[in-house]
C-alpha cells in the first residue's frame, strides 16, 4: 500500500490499548521482528505452513459476477443450514493496483472466510478494479455493488441483509474507509452496515495517490477523516507494531482525530504482528486478531457465540 507522509503522532497524545501476540510460534516471532517495519512478501510464506486446509463441510461458491468488468466478482462460502446469519464481507489490500481474493492454492483470503463460516456466519470476499487504469470512484462503487450482491441474495446463502459487516486491510481498509464515510456509497450498496473494520488502512491522503489522484481539495474530500467523525456504524481499527511507518501514522492518527471529536473507536495496536501477519494468522494458532473482531462482531450483530 502507498506510503502516507503525516507528521507523527506524538507517543505523550495517545495511549494505544494492546492485543498480545497468542501462541504466536517463536520461529515466525522472530522472523517477523527480522523483516522489520516493511510489508514484506516473506510473510505469507512464513504462515503458509500454520494453515490446515479447508474444512470439507465449508461450501464455496467463486466468482459470482457483480458487474461486467473481470474483475468484478465475489466468492460467497457457507456451512450448514439455518438463516439469519450474519455476513463478513472481507476486501483485499494491495495498494490499490494489485491484489486477489483468492489465488488458487494459496490460503488467502480464504483463511478469514472459514473463520467466519466457522463462527456463524456467512462469509463473501470481493474483487475490485484496480488502478491506474480505473481511478477513483471506481474501486468503491464496485465495492458498493458487491455489498449490494450480498444483501440483495443474502438470504439465498441463510444470511440476514440487516447484519452485515464489511472487514478491509491495507488499500482494502482504506477503500472501506471511504465507502463508510461518503454515504454516496452506502446508499448504493442499499443500505447501512451493522459494524466496519479496518486493518491497517490510511484515511487521509494529501499527495499524489495513484487511485485518488492528485488534486488537493479532492484528497481531501475523499479522504475518510470527515465522514468518520460524523457516521454512528460500529468501527474498529487495527495496526500492527511491525507496520510500515505510514500506517503506523494513519492508524494512530484516526484514533486520535476521532478520540478528539469525541467519538473514540474501538483500537488496537497488535503486538508482534507486521503488516500482512493480522490476517494471515487468522485461522492458525494464533488468535489475537480473532480474539479481538469476534466479540465485536458479535456485540454488533447479535451473533451468538461459537468456538473460534
Amino acid at each position: 500500500m502507498k506510503r502516507f507522509i503525516l507528521p507523527l503522532v506524538a507517543a505523550a497524545a495517545i495511549v494505544l490499548p494492546a492485543i498480545a501476540a497468542a501462541e504466536l510460534p517463536a520461529d515466525v516471532a522472530a522472523e517477523i521482528v527480522k523483516m522489520g517495519h516493511v510489508n514484506d512478501p516473506r510473510t505469507s510464506k512464513v504462515f503458509a505452513p500454520l494453515h490446515k486446509p479447508l474444512p470439507t463441510d465449508i461450501k464455496i461458491t467463486r466468482d459470482l459476477a457483480f458487474g461486467s468488468d473481470p474483475l468484478q466478482k465475489l466468492d460467497v462460502f457457507t456451512s450448514g443450514t439455518g438463516t439469519g446469519k450474519p455476513i463478513l464481507i472481507y476486501v483485499h489490500g494491495g495498494g490499490f493496483t494489485r491484489g486477489d481474493k483468492h489465488r488458487p492454492g494459496e490460503f488467502m483470503y480464504d483463511n478469514i472466510m472459514a473463520w467466519a463460516v466457522q463462527n456463524g456466519m456467512v462469509g463473501a470476499q470481493l474483487n475490485y478494479r484496480l488502478a491506474p487504469k480505473n481511478l477513483y470512484p471506481d474501486a468503491n462503487n464496485d465495492v458498493a455493488a458487491g455489498v449490494k450482491y450480498v444483501r440483495d441474495h443474502a438470504r439465498e446463502y441463510g444470511g440476514d441483509p440487516s447484519k452485515i459487516v464489511v472487514w478491509g486491510h491495507s488499500a482494502g481498509a482504506s477503500l472501506v474507509g471511504i465507502f463508510v464515510s461518503h454515504p454516496e456509497f452506502l446508499q448504493a450498496s442499499g443500505g447501512t452496515l451493522a459494524a466496519a473494520i479496518m486493518t491497517s488502512g490510511g484515511y487521509e491522503f494529501k499527495n499524489k495517490h495513484v487511485y485518488l489522484g492528485d488534486d488537493p481539495a479532492k484528497l481531501v474530500e475523499r479522504s475518510s477523516v470527515e465522514g468518520l467523525k460524523k457516521t454512528n456504524i460500529p468501527l474498529l481499527f487495527t495496526r500492527a507494531e511491525w507496520d510500515p511507518e505510514g500506517q503506523m501514522q494513519q492508524g494512530d492518527m484516526i484514533n486520535k482525530v476521532l478520540c478528539d471529536a469525541g467519538k473514540c473507536p474501538e483500537f488496537r495496536l497488535m503486538k508482534g504482528h507486521n503488516h500482512m501477519s493480522q490476517v494471515f494468522s487468522i485461522g492458525t494458532t494464533e488468535t489475537a486478531m480473532t480474539d479481538l473482531a469476534l466479540p465485536f462482531i458479535q456485540r454488533h450483530t447479535n451473533l451468538k457465540s461459537a468456538s473460534n
